[in-house]
């Protein structure tokens, strides 16, 4: 058994982002790159299929956005429900596929886009979640929730219709909920169920004959990730900040670099074979490695440039990480793995 990832709990760290609304443009175009996804985001129906990971694990599509279950005699035990048409779409393709209830949804941290469908199966299953989740949830419901695909780009606490992108966007009408053109935290959480169950570090859920193990490896992109482990299957499924063949998205999220670093190397230390993403393709334990240690070269690099007195533009005009410019989004997002981990280093405390 599995009990290797018992760390505690790290202080939501301020984040310094860069607020200039020409950034929003270029996040507009990151969101398609980092994502990998091939359809058309303004097409009102977005892709969506399910496939066979291994032996009764399966990866469910809804666009850009992945989440995956597994089949039991007794039930189904579900990771993210995303949204609730997708989430209502799938338990029409599960009763139809498997004709059992999902009996157990298992949040991998409390974001709208992954956690908003869970009211579609609540009837039936039990929602389980981080010791977090509820803390990061009343937060985002009382500011604005701390999500890289949700910006806040004039800093006046909510989302204009012109920041919002990528989901945010083709959601918009659907979140704004009081029909003012302006998204709050509360709106955009609204629909997010509190887990009826918390765990702290580790928990192992059984259904059926066989088990999924939840692990918290610490703060990254949200102070309440959860990665799942499917012993059997010997796949991994975590969300934004765990992702492969590509550079980080959901990038810094509430982690410390130090910190993303540590929960990735704890992930790694994990025994798997294959990664399941929320985003982006399935890949292996070795393009797992090599998402590590572009961390760790992001580290050295900025580090070494801040040694030297090097400026984070010319940082930014020299060919630092070019090895890495065979991935997908290489541009523009090896940019902002720069400035945001320059920023993060700069505002560390000594």
């Amino acid at each position: 058994m599995l009990f290797l990832l018992y760390r505690g709990i790290g202080q939501t760290r301020g984040i310094q982002m860069v607020t200039r609304r020409a950034k929003a443009i270029a996040l507009a175009a990151l969101l398609l790159l980092a994502h990998g996804c091939s359809q058309d985001q303004s097409s009102e129906e977005p892709a969506r299929d399910i496939v066979q990971i291994a032996g009764d694990l399966y990866r469910a599509q809804d666009g850009a956005h992945f989440t995956v279950y597994l089949v039991t005699p007794d039930g189904i035990i579900l990771a993210d429900p995303l949204n609730a048409d997708f989430a209502d779409w799938l338990r029409t393709e599960l009763e139809s596929r498997h004709g059992v209830p999902v009996r157990y949804v298992l949040y991998s941290h409390h974001h709208w886009d992954h956690a908003a469908g869970a009211r579609i199966f609540d009837a039936t299953a039990t929602l389980i979640g981080h010791k977090n989740f509820p803390i990061a949830l009343a937060e985002g419901i009382a500011g604005f929730p701390v999500q890289v695909t949700i910006t806040d780009t004039n800093g006046d606490g909510g989302l204009d219709r012109s920041e919002a992108i990528g989901d945010a966007a083709a959601a918009f009408d659907e979140l704004d909920t009081n029909n003012d053109d302006f998204v709050t935290g509360a709106e955009i959480l609204a629909d997010v169920l509190a887990p009826e169950v918390l765990y702290s570090d580790h928990m192992t859920v059984n259904l059926g004959g066989k088990t999924v193990e939840l692990i918290h490896p610490g703060p990254s992109h949200s102070i309440d990730t959860t990665v799942l482990l499917f012993p059997e299957e010997r796949t991994i499924y975590g969300v934004d900040f765990l992702n492969v063949k590509r550079l980080a998205l959901g990038f810094p999220g509430t982690g410390t670099l130090d910190e993303w670093i540590a929960s990735l190397r704890q992930v790694e230390a994990l025994d798997f074979d294959i990664v399941s993403p929320g985003h982006s393709s399935v890949g292996t334990k070795a393009d797992f490695t090599a998402y590590r240690e572009f961390f760790e070269d992001l580290r050295e690099t900025v580090n070494g440039a801040m040694t030297s007195g090097t400026s984070l533009e010319d940082l930014l005009a020299s060919d630092a990480l070019a090895e890495y410019d065979d991935l997908p989004n290489y541009v523009p997002q090896r940019d902002r793995n720069i400035e945001d981990a320059y920023n993060l280093l700069v505002s560390a405390p000594d």
